[in-house]
């Protein structure tokens, strides 16, 4: 019976490890996913000022793609409304 009992403990702990796991994945995952388009969107957004002869440009270095990373699309409209509060 104590054999039984340690095999229920073990399969047990084994499921919840991997949904531990999986759910840590896809947070990391979801991090990396914002990091990135938050990126391409700063960089196309740069462009588009550039081609307007606008001056407002958000430089685009570790900081505000871990903005992007952590807060997403509201993060990537955050520090476009700091730049442009900036600038008045």
């Amino acid at each position: 019976m104590e054999q039984t009992e340690w095999m229920i403990g073990l399969i047990t702990s084994f499921v919840v490890l991997i949904a531990i796991l999986k759910s840590r994945a896809n947070m990391v995952l979801r991090f990396l996913v914002q990091a990135v388009l938050g990126g391409i969107l700063i960089y196309g957004m740069n462009q588009f000022f550039l081609t307007q002869n606008a001056v407002s440009i958000i430089a685009l270095n570790p900081l505000t793609v871990l903005t992007c990373g952590f807060l997403g699309i509201p993060g990537f409209l955050l520090l476009f409304c700091i730049q442009i509060l900036s600038m008045v």
